[in-house]
């Protein structure tokens, strides 16, 4: 494999593999903080939009039913969050 990729003449040292591991750390986190939300989509669900990393909990500053509530008159009574 290394004779196939030799024209590329890339030196792998270990600063490069660490930014390559944290960038491949970050894309699978945010894909994994956001994945359960595709699957409210799909089964038809109506959601406000997620933040990556912390999801919805900014939504619950004022309050768990008052939150509720809120999401109830946005999305009505069947809503994912």
């Amino acid at each position: 494999m290394m004779e196939a990729l030799g024209f590329l003449k890339l030196e792998v040292n270990g600063p490069m593999v660490t930014v390559a591991l944290s960038v491949a750390l970050l894309a699978l986190l945010k894909w994994y903080s956001t994945s359960a939300f595709s699957r409210l989509e799909k089964l038809g669900l109506r959601h406000p939009k997620p933040s990556p990393f912390i999801g919805n909990l900014t939504f619950f500053r004022q309050g768990f039913w008052e939150s509720q509530m809120e999401l109830r008159k946005l999305y009505g009574p069947l809503c994912g969050l």
